[in-house]
């Protein structure tokens, strides 16, 4: 009915869209039910170029109407599964706050009620997982389970001793409880894996810390800058590490002709994507929960106010945000953004100690200048990318600082004057 020559008018004028009475283009990645189109509507086939005409109102109440259903959403059921959701969320969250807050007169009890609290968060999660099927739901009680069970299990064992009393089997007990609770939240709630992988790695990692403490050869200032470089020196094999957790198919490279020659079966594409997504889950949950195991040994470093561990910090801080530009997904990037300007502020913390007239002369302009620095980069970088040169040159940046990461970190650890000892 359209005559032959559709296809020629419709590439002259940048192609065909669907359109409602309204104008509202009817979107092709989207299926006719997600965007409520029924049987019976009318549907315009215009050029995508085309201006379409605005609606003319004989009634100014309609228009009025009209005008605010557009400018805003009516209050429907996903609304009210999301307030439910936050509401119990918070309801619990506060419960833990309270908690906290009569901690100082028995620490021990406390614990024991923060860690009532996260088996309570912990069997809401699995029932709305599990018995309900409302997987999306239980991850926020799956996050307060995490949070209640590591902190129980810190305090639980001071009974009325000051948090100062801190040792490290309670940071190992601590590290252990999360790691544990964080797995039964990944079995429970598989729509989701970054959270709990985070959970596990920042525990992996306390772990560490505090194992190699309870050896009395190290304290915490040694421990902290043993897990910094390890966020460091780890990062490379995370992607690695995350594909082979997550499964993903990987192609077989032929080694003979016959090989060549076979055509294998292939995994269902269904398969693969399931595979995919949860590797990149994984690799979103290890970044998180190393950035955050980066970021609280930096606050130990900075607050032993010596002059190498600030020295490390601000290596780390550099190491961030120099392989922030080698992850393109936002998901994987804002950990290593979190990091490396979380490490930007501890060292103005630890700078803040600096005399009145120091601050005002050194730390304010430099502040000033990384402000504007960081301004033109992004107005600069927002339209184009940056040069192979500038490329190539923040690649030997990033292996010249992760090369000094573990030399200061024997520093800071004072392992250079203990050999130098061993010889007199």
């Amino acid at each position: 009915h359209a005559g032959g020559e559709l296809a020629d008018l419709g590439q002259e004028q940048g192609g065909w869209v669907l359109r409602r009475p309204d104008g509202t283009p009817v979107e092709p990645d989207r299926s006719l039910v997600a965007q409520e189109v029924r049987d019976g509507d009318v549907l315009h086939l215009v050029p995508s170029r085309e201006q379409w005409p605005e609606l003319d109102y004989d009634d100014v109440v309609d228009a009025i109407a009209r005008s605010a259903r557009d400018r805003s959403r009516s209050w429907g059921s996903a609304a009210t599964r999301r307030a439910g959701i936050a509401a119990g969320t918070a309801g619990l969250v506060v419960a833990g706050l309270v908690v906290a807050t009569t901690g100082p007169d028995d620490w021990g009890r406390a614990g024991a009620v923060l860690l009532g609290l996260g088996a309570v968060a912990l069997v809401v999660a699995l029932l709305l997982a599990r018995a309900m099927g409302d997987a999306g739901a239980a991850v926020p009680f799956g996050a307060v389970a995490q949070l209640a069970v590591a902190g129980g299990a810190l305090v639980v064992g001071l009974g009325a001793q000051p948090l100062g009393e801190l040792g490290p089997w309670q940071w190992l007990s601590a590290a252990l409880a999360l790691v544990a609770v964080s797995l039964l939240v990944l079995g429970a709630v598989s729509v989701s894996a970054e959270g709990p992988v985070a959970g596990i790695a920042l525990g992996v990692l306390g772990a560490v810390a505090a194992a190699a403490a309870l050896t009395g050869a190290v304290d915490a200032l040694d421990a902290a800058a043993l897990v910094v470089s390890l966020t460091v020196v780890l990062i490379p094999a995370v992607p690695l590490l995350s594909v082979r957790l997550g499964k993903v198919p990987m192609p077989v490279l032929p080694t003979t002709t016959e090989d060549l020659l076979a055509d294998g079966p292939q995994v269902p594409r269904s398969r693969v994507a399931a595979r995919v997504r949860r590797a990149d889950e994984l690799l979103t949950g290890l970044l998180t929960g190393t950035a955050a195991a980066a970021l609280a040994a930096g606050a130990v470093l900075v607050a032993s106010g010596r002059t190498s561990a600030l020295v490390l910090v601000a290596l780390v801080t550099v190491s961030a945000l120099l392989r922030a530009r080698l992850f393109p997904a936002s998901r994987h990037r804002l950990p290593f953004l979190a990091t490396g300007l979380g490490g930007v502020v501890l060292l103005v913390v630890a700078a803040l100690a600096l005399e009145p007239g120091q601050r005002l002369t050194v730390l304010v302009p430099v502040l000033v200048v990384l402000a504007l620095l960081a301004l033109v980069a992004g107005l600069r970088l927002q339209d184009r990318a940056p040069s192979p040169y500038l490329g190539r040159l923040a690649d030997v940046l990033d292996v010249l600082v992760a090369l000094a990461v573990v030399p200061v970190a024997c520093l800071v650890a004072g392992l250079y004057g203990y050999v130098r000892g061993l010889y007199g």
